[in-house]
């Protein structure tokens, strides 16, 4: 071969090579590099792209990163981050949200340009994730809760206090695994009261909350949702001598850590592997960009350290004691489950529910409808017995079950949570939060009491949503109503746009959009109530109707894949709230 030719080969083996080598433009949204945990979880991401880089000099992958920061502005500094990242048109964008609701539209923009979207620590409603990568928090706070209860008598009626935090999902699982552990132990307890704090300045003011509401000696237990927020909360405390109760939390901070040895109320800390939740989001990434596909969702269980165990503890940049699973524990608890009775032939299942549409329609003669019932009844059906609807209103549907007046409930977990002698069991029966509803021409980023201040407002407590903790000051030109057709009255007034906005049930407001015919209107999920599932409750004394909640499992699983539960939703104008059948 000569000289030109062997040229000419060289030229276009060059070629080839650099036509096939790429560089991968990924924007990667943090949250705050104030919480300790946080940081760790960006050095482990950044450290794996680092180390792919280094091992692949064809293809590179490029971080834009981006930090929201804390508090109010931090939320909207997310959201205009969150815009700015869609417009570059990223090959991928990774999110750490700092809420569950405020990234929605701006995921749903980026689903819209074909851009995957990767969401780690926490997720995001109403849009559509490649994968989700999380600490399997629900175990941390289950661990938790196991460990308080070892440390006491049986007969102990345990006096707890929770800083709780329901406006990311991380949080809401750790309190939903925490007290329901409790309850599989049967152990007694009473909630006195809840705070807020995820993050330094809201733990110091929850801790001075705290200590003008009880005295020394009154509370046995506090149980905090995370050390971002909990290490000042154990600080002030114990600096204030309440030092008889213990304490229980969630992340694995050093300085946490610190406390379990010195025995500074800290008893037990649920371990994150910070450092590996990063390095896994950014594993997952790689995968996506080698073969397109990954798996939707990954649980990386987390550590209970205390003063037996923290020897083997690897800290927050180490790597798993156990493999990742693609369930949570809670999962893994209710496909485990095992029927302490199942329903004979026939059998009348009684179901206590309150009537409000979409959830439990009332139609007069012709009986029920309503995606909750649609669900049960199709249950019913494919599985031989018989369901008995009974209504009642939201403040007596504990009571009933209690009582043994019905085989189960369906609530609000909020409803529940703090309460002892019943079992959360089944999958979960749909999402309860608040929404708004814009009249057109009305838009805000981020739905609060300072964005709300000037806008006319049409509000209810339509159906399970919480109450919305704004200030009577806020509403100074706002119409609050109820009685009858609330849901219908507040869509009406958005029609005719007499008010800016309608806040109330999420659910509610999408059905009477249908009814309506304002599908065109925006509506959008807010934490004003916080985020919490719809679930079935059951007393833990009557066993004779224990296979329904396996039964239902069995049913999402089967029409999911069918197709049966998303034109059931659509009747009603509804969305799964499983996000990863989006």
């Amino acid at each position: 071969m000569n000289t030109l030719a062997l040229s000419f080969f060289m030229a276009l083996l060059l070629t080839s090579w650099v036509s096939q080598a790429r560089t991968y433009n990924v924007a990667i949204l943090y949250w705050s590099m104030k919480i300790p945990g946080q940081v760790a979880m960006r050095q482990g991401f950044e450290e794996e792209v680092a180390a792919y880089n280094k091992a692949n000099e064809e293809n590179q992958i490029k971080l834009t990163p981006y930090v929201a920061g804390e508090g109010r502005d931090g939320l909207l500094r997310q959201i205009e981050q969150l815009d700015q990242a869609v417009k570059s048109k990223p090959d991928a964008i990774v999110i750490q949200p700092a809420d569950i609701t405020i990234l929605s539209r701006g995921v749903q923009e980026a689903n819209s340009k074909n851009i995957p979207v990767f969401a780690y620590d926490q997720y995001i409603i109403k849009a559509k994730l490649t994968s989700f990568i999380s600490s399997d928090n629900y175990q941390a706070g289950w661990d938790n809760g196991l460990y308080i209860d070892s440390q006491f008598p049986p007969e102990k009626v345990l006096r707890i206090v929770p800083f709780e935090y329901f406006r990311v999902s991380a949080t809401v699982e750790r309190m939903d695994g925490f007290f329901d552990a409790l309850r599989s132990r049967n152990r007694k307890f009473t909630v006195l009261g809840h705070f807020e704090a995820v993050e330094p300045v809201g733990g110091l003011k929850a801790a001075q909350d705290y200590l003008k509401k009880f005295k020394r000696g009154s509370v046995d237990v506090i149980f905090t949702n995370n050390d971002g927020g909990g290490l000042i909360i154990v600080k002030t405390l114990w600096d204030a001598g309440h030092k008889k109760l213990i304490h229980a939390t969630v992340d694995g901070d050093p300085a946490s850590i610190e406390n379990i040895k010195s025995k500074t109320l800290t008893v037990i800390d649920s371990a994150q592997f910070c450092g590996e939740l990063g390095r896994e989001t950014a594993r997952t990434v790689v995968q996506f960009f080698k073969n397109g596909k990954v798996e939707p969702v990954k649980f990386i269980p987390t550590f209970p350290v205390t003063l037996e165990s923290l020897k083997f503890y690897p800290g927050w940049m180490g790597r798993p004691t156990e493999k990742v699973r693609f369930q949570s524990l809670r999962d893994i608890h209710i496909k485990e489950a095992k029927a302490d009775g199942k329903p004979k032939r026939g059998a009348i299942i009684k179901v206590g529910l309150t009537p409000s549409c979409p959830y439990l329609c009332e139609m007069g003669p012709a009986g029920w409808s309503g995606y909750l019932y649609d669900i049960l009844e199709s249950a019913a059906k494919e599985s031989d017995f018989k369901l008995e609807i009974v209504s009642l209103p939201s403040e007596k549907l504990l009571p009933a079950l209690q009582k043994q007046q019905v085989h189960f409930v369906i609530s609000p977990i909020s409803k529940v949570r703090y309460t002892p002698d019943l079992r959360v069991v089944g999958p979960k029966l749909g999402m309860s939060l608040a929404g708004a509803l814009f009249t057109p021409g009305v838009k805000l980023q981020l739905v609060d009491s300072d964005s709300l201040a000037d806008k006319r407002i049409v509000f209810a407590q339509l159906a399970h949503e919480n109450l919305m903790q704004l200030p009577p000051s806020d509403f100074n030109r706002s119409l609050k109503i109820s009685g009858r057709e609330i849901g219908d009255r507040m869509t009406k007034l958005i029609a005719e746009r007499r008010v800016d906005l309608a806040l109330g049930d999420y659910n509610v407001l999408r059905y009477n959009m249908l009814r309506r015919q304002l599908l065109s209107f925006e509506i959008q999920p807010t934490s004003l109530a916080g985020y919490n599932a719809l679930v079935l409750v059951g007393h833990p004394k009557d066993p004779e109707y224990g296979e329904l909640p396996l039964i239902l499992n069995k049913w999402f699983d089967t029409h999911r894949a069918s197709g049966k539960l998303e034109k059931i939703l659509k009747k009603y104008n509804l969305e799964d709230w499983n996000i990863f059948a989006l």
